[in-house]
Order: structure tokens, then C-alpha cells, then sequence
């Protein structure tokens, strides 16, 4: 006897229970009365077989017969609502016939209803992806075949685990064969150094397209593919032939290769040495970052770590999205959704602002959100608390316990370890938060015991999280905390480039080409400059880089003909139109110049890639860039270079 998963519930309800009523039934199964209705007929219909009956008595049902019958059943597959939909669009993009919504109904063994229902979810994610579905005498999608392609590809990564992916374990999904994929993952793996670390569901994405190609359908023309993309397409394609004794057209290569530089190459966290990059992506992480902090008032800026996170999430996501969330498994972003509704009020604005459609869903907006609450509770710099612990303690003692604290509360700013004979001498009122490890007579603060157990470390997090949601902001005394820092290496860097940074002015003539050309020619550090200015050019060209709002443009390159590394500002007489990160065009008024000899010394690299995340990254330095004289903007980059000086010595 085959079951559905419901029947097998109810029938175990029955074997343990005796009797049920229709709401107990509807609770069991958590679903409506008219749904109940539905499986009791169908469970009837399977029971008839086994010579059982269901008998209602009264307002209960009951079942009779030889029940020792049912020891010997199974249960039909059960498949959640979101494996449902990717098993649904797989056939529907994968069937060389139209698919029934009667062959959905016996297959999952769902309603009618379900079945549209689920439908009308998958129109609605192949829409966002240039694809549609139509209804003649059946379902079936159309669109590009590229697109068809990509979101079967998207598709698949979604239903596999990395780990089955590697196994060669997917067999609801026949149209990948493992001899092809086994081929491709080793030909993958074999160049995977040219494109640096990937994320393993990145890569099973890209080894999955790999596999997919066939060479029947019609790609599209792909302009301003990058070389790198392109050296590493023919590498693979060319071992893939010779692995699996097929020809690759060159569409296949070209169609690889954008998609390459889409999710990939030109979304480089440290973009200044790249070839070519996706200014708008980068700029709508920042973007995002500073929109978020203005709509809340949270210097969530100031969270180093805030962006590269946010950086690497959504570039993951833009490339493979989550087309049908499971809920089940988002429960840690659902609550940090609960705790922070206004934060997530705003972020989920913000992104649709920003962010392309088939990004827009609540599962997004609920990771996204999970990051800037994460960021409340991880950075000291953000809503940081001073605390007081005094205590008689041993030293040793008082380590591990100051160790104990900060591990569950990173955002403490500064913790003030205190003998109970100096509080005299100390003034509360500057403290947020006093504990101490004895009662103290008069003072009514908490008490943590020496070594406190779990449950003192939880509540006392809860505390220290409460009391930093609703900190009051007063005026109090600085804290001077010195620190010695042995980095030569970096000072040296530092000071050269501080020595070299000039802000000049051009009397410049012609449009923004031609200003590069006249700013280039009068730098003293460059060997050929005609080169050098086409190089530029180029650059530009294919990532634009005038930052949208500022009248700003930042030019950059690393070349052998530049003779030594420099930092420089050029304010032009006349503005000129240059095309902007987001596509648009920006009268820009000041260029930046960023060069970079061949072969340069890691510290000088380090410290030129802090200046260019400085110009995009923090809007408050944006702004000293565009408005300052030379001395502000001096101290600016000696500031900038300082902090990152600190932050290598931690």
C-alpha cells in the first residue's frame, strides 16, 4: 500500500488515538477542514484495498478492520512546497513536450489548485529572468535559449548540495550526466588558479553551465569580453574537447566567458589592479551601506568589516540567487528580522532601489538585514559601551573573565577593570554598564560570579545588548590608549606618497579624453605618456569610474611605464562630461589620479588600495576629496593611512 504523506500521518493518528475529530484532524495535519475532507477520501480509497473501513460515529471518525494489515505500507515521497517548485520548472524547461497540470497532480499528488498555485510562482521568477510560460494545452517556457540556459543553471545549483554536486549524486535531474560533469569539474579545477578562490556554490554554478553546453542553440554576440575571461574560456573549453571528444563552437566560448566577467572578473573586492571592473556593483554595495546608515542614523560605516561581508553575499547572490526559498531554513535572518523591524523596513527599500528584480524577495531582505544587525553586535565602533568591572581578583582571574565577556560582547567599546579601593576616585556617570564579582554595600549593580556559568554569559549578553539598543549618548571624557607600532615598511610607504600628493590645477581644454591626455603629459613619473593616456582611456572606458553626485572621476592604472608610485588630485578650469558608476553622465570638476609602477612593494600596493576604497567606499571622505584644498586633503590620506597602519599592527 502507498501512502501520501498526509494519509500516512492520519493513519498513524488513528493507530494511537482511536478516534479523531475533524478539528483534530485538521490540527494534526495543520491544514483546513476542506483539505482534511480531501485526504480522508483519498486515505478510504487506499484502506478499501486492505479490506479496512473508516466508520464516522457521531462527530469521530474511527477505523475497522484487520489493522494489523497496515504494518506493511509506504509512504509516497514528500516534497516541501520549495522542492516542489524547482521539480515543476525543471520539467518545464527540460521537457521537449508540454507538461499537464494533471501530470503535476499525480506526480506530487497535490490539488488542482496547488499546482496553479505553484504555477503562478514560477511564471513569476522566470519573468524577472526574460522568460515566459504559456498555456496551450498545457504548460511549456519560452524565451532566449541563453536565458533558458542561465536560469536552468541557477536552477540546478539551488537543487543540489555542493556535497552531491561532488558525489555526482543528483538523479531527479537527469540532464546532467555525471561522465560529462566528472569531466568538466576535473578540466574546472584544473585552471581554477587563474580566477583565485571561489565560493564552492559559485563554482558548482560555473561547472554546471560548463556542462550544460550543447552547441545547439543560438547564443547572443558578446561585445567587451575581457582577456583574462576569455584566455580562461579557451583553456577549459579546448581540455573539455579533449576530455569528452566534442566540439565547442566559439558562441559557447564567448557566451562562457561573459558570464565569467559578470559574476567573476569584474567584481573584484580590491579592484584597482583589475584588468576591468563592474563599477555599478561596487558602487551599490557602498551605496547600500550609506543609504542604511543615513535612513537609520547608525554609523554602520564605520564597520570595516560590514562591506567586504555585504560584498561577498550579494555577489554570490547576483550570480546564483535563491529562486525558491525554504523558510524552514532561514530562521536565524527571521528573527533578526523580529528584533530589528525598522532596520529591516529600511533595508528591504534601500535594496529595491538598488538591486536588480530577481533579488527582490523577502529571503534576500532577511539575510541582508541578519548583516547589519550582525554588524550591531560585532563592531565596537558602531553603538560602543563602556563597561566597569570591579573586582578584587587576581589578575589571572580577571583575564579570563574580561576574555569571557568580550566573546559575547564584541560591540563593548572599552572595558574599565577596577580595584573596589579606587571607586572613590571614579565617576560612574561615564560608565554605561557597572558589574562587579561582589556585592558592593550601597551600590546597587549587578553581580557576575568569578567563573560564571552558561547561563550567567547568556544573560549577561542580553543585558549588555539592551543596554546598547537604548544607550544614551552624553558628553564624556575621551579615552587615550597608547599603543607602539613597529611597521617601517608601511611608514616609509606612507610617507613617500605623502610626499608625492599634490593637488594642482589644469587649464584643460577639449572633452574628458583629452584632459587625461594634457593631465598625463605633464607627470613626471611617466616614461611614454601617450601610451600611458590610452591606457587610461581604456581603462575608463570599460569601467567607468566618475562617482555619481561629486563631480569627481578617478583615473588608475599599473603600468611599466610609470617610474614610481603616486597620489594626485587635478582640479580643471573647465568641467568636462565623463560617464559615471552607474551609467549615467557626471560633469566631473576634479580628476584623481592613481598610478602604480610594475613590480611595486606589497606595503605601497596596500596602502594605494586604502586611498581608492576611501574615495568609493565612505561618502564624508568623498566629499574632503572634491571640496578640500591640499592641506585637508593631506591630512585626510595621512588619517586614512594611519588607521590602516593600526588596523595591520592588530
Amino acid at each position: 500500500m502507498l501512502l501520501t504523506k498526509r494519509e500516512e500521518q492520519l493513519m498513524k493518528a488513528f493507530l494511537q488515538v482511536g478516534k479523531l475529530s475533524l478539528k483534530e484532524m485538521a490540527d494534526i495535519l495543520q491544514v483546513s477542514s476542506r483539505t482534511v475532507y480531501r485526504t480522508l477520501s483519498d486515505l478510504t480509497e487506499s484502506l478499501v484495498r486492505e479490506e479496512i473501513q473508516l466508520i464516522k460515529d457521531g462527530k469521530k471518525y474511527y477505523l475497522s478492520g484487520n489493522l494489523s494489515a497496515l504494518t506493511e505500507y509506504q509512504a509516497a515521497p514528500a516534497y516541501s512546497p520549495s522542492q516542489r517548485l524547482i521539480l515543476i520548472a525543471y520539467q518545464l524547461l527540460t521537457s521537449q513536450e508540454v507538461v499537464t497540470n494533471e501530470q503535476f497532480q499525480n506526480q506530487f499528488l497535490v490539488s488542482n489548485v496547488t499546482v496553479i498555485q505553484d504555477i503562478a510562482e514560477i511564471e513569476r521568477r522566470l519573468a524577472v529572468f526574460d522568460l515566459q510560460l504559456s498555456r496551450q494545452r498545457g504548460y511549456r517556457v519560452e524565451g532566449a535559449s541563453s536565458h533558458k540556459r542561465r536560469f536552468l543553471a541557477i536552477l540546478l545549483a539551488n537543487a543540489i548540495s555542493v556535497q552531491d554536486f561532488w558525489a555526482d549524486s543528483y538523479p531527479d535531474f537527469p540532464v546532467l550526466e555525471a561522465v560529462t560533469v566528472g569531466k568538466t569539474r576535473q578540466v574546472f579545477e584544473r585552471h581554477q588558479a587563474l580566477l583565485g578562490d571561489l565560493d564552492p556554490k559559485l563554482k558548482e554554478f560555473l561547472m554546471i553551465l560548463l556542462a550544460l553546453a550543447d552547441n545547439q542553440e543560438a547564443l547572443p554576440q558578446q561585445l567587451n569580453v575581457s582577456k583574462v575571461a576569455l584566455d580562461f574560456a579557451q583553456k577549459v573549453f579546448t581540455d573539455l574537447a579533449k576530455a569528452t571528444k566534442y566540439f565547442y563552437s566559439i558562441q559557447e566560448i564567448i557566451y562562457f566567458a561573459a558570464i565569467l566577467d559578470e559574476v567573476i572578473i569584474k567584481r573584484q573586492e580590491v579592484p584597482l589592479f583589475s584588468e576591468s571592473f563592474d563599477s555599478g556593483f561596487y558602487y551599490s554595495i557602498s551605496q547600500l551601506v550609506d543609504s542604511v546608515s543615513r535612513f537609520t542614523k547608525i554609523e554602520f560605516v564605520k564597520d570595516k568589516v560590514l562591506f567586504p561581508l555585504l560584498f561577498h553575499h550579494i555577489r554570490l547572490s547576483l550570480a546564483v540567487p535563491i529562486l525558491f526559498p525554504d523558510r524552514s531554513t532561514t530562521n536565524v535572518a527571521y528573527l533578526a528580522t523580529q528584533k530589528n523591524p525598522f532596520l529591516h523596513s529600511v533595508v528591504s527599500l534601500v535594496m529595491q532601489d538598488i538591486f536588480p528584480s530577481y533579488l527582490q524577495n523577502e529571503y534576500e531582505y532577511e539575510l541582508v538585514t541578519l548583516h547589519f544587525a550582525s554588524s550591531l553586535r560585532r563592531s565596537p565602533d558602531i553603538y560602543p559601551i563602556r563597561m566597569l568591572l570591579l573586582t578584587d581578583e587576581r589578575p589571572l582571574t580577571t583575564s579570563v573573565l574580561v576574555s569571557k565577556i568580550k566573546s559575547v560582547a564584541p560591540f563593548v567599546g572599552w572595558m574599565d577593570v577596577q580595584s573596589t579601593t579606587n571607586l572613590p576616585q571614579l565617576n560612574l556617570e561615564q560608565y554605561d554598564y557597572c558589574l562587579a564579582t561582589k556585592p558592593i554595600p550601597y551600590l546597587e549593580l549587578d553581580v557576575i560570579s568569578t567563573f560564571p556559568n552558561t547561563k550567567e554569559i547568556l544573560e549577561l549578553q542580553e543585558t549588555l545588548q539592551t543596554i546598547q539598543e537604548n544607550r544614551t549618548v552624553l558628553a564624556r571624557e575621551e579615552i587615550v590608549m597608547s599603543k607602539q607600532y613597529d611597521l617601517q615598511a608601511y611608514l616609509q610607504a606612507s610617507s613617500y606618497l605623502l610626499q608625492q600628493f599634490a593637488l594642482d590645477e589644469l587649464d584643460n581644454h577639449g572633452n574628458f579624453e583629452e584632459t587625461v591626455g594634457q593631465i598625463v603629459a605633464k607627470l613626471s613619473s611617466v616614461n611614454d605618456t601617450d601610451y600611458l593616456a590610452r591606457k587610461l582611456i581604456s581603462r575608463f572606458e570599460m569601467s567607468p569610474l566618475a562617482i555619481p553626485n561629486t563631480n569627481l572621476a578617478l583615473i588608475h592604472t599599473q603600468s611599466s611605464q610609470v617610474t614610481h608610485s603616486q597620489f594626485q588630485i587635478v582640479s580643471l578650469a573647465q568641467p568636462v562630461t565623463a560617464l559615471s558608476m552607474n551609467n549615467q553622465p557626471e560633469q566631473v570638476q576634479r580628476i584623481l589620479v592613481m598610478l602604480t609602477k610594475l613590480g611595486e612593494q606589497e606595503e605601497m600596493r596596500e596602502l594605494m588600495t586604502a586611498i581608492s576604497q576611501s574615495i568609493i567606499e565612505n561618502n564624508l571622505y568623498t566629499e574632503i576629496y572634491r571640496t578640500g584644498n591640499q592641506e585637508i586633503i593631506y591630512q585626510l590620506l595621512n588619517s586614512i593611512f594611519n588607521e590602516k597602519i593600526k588596523q595591520w599592527e592588530n
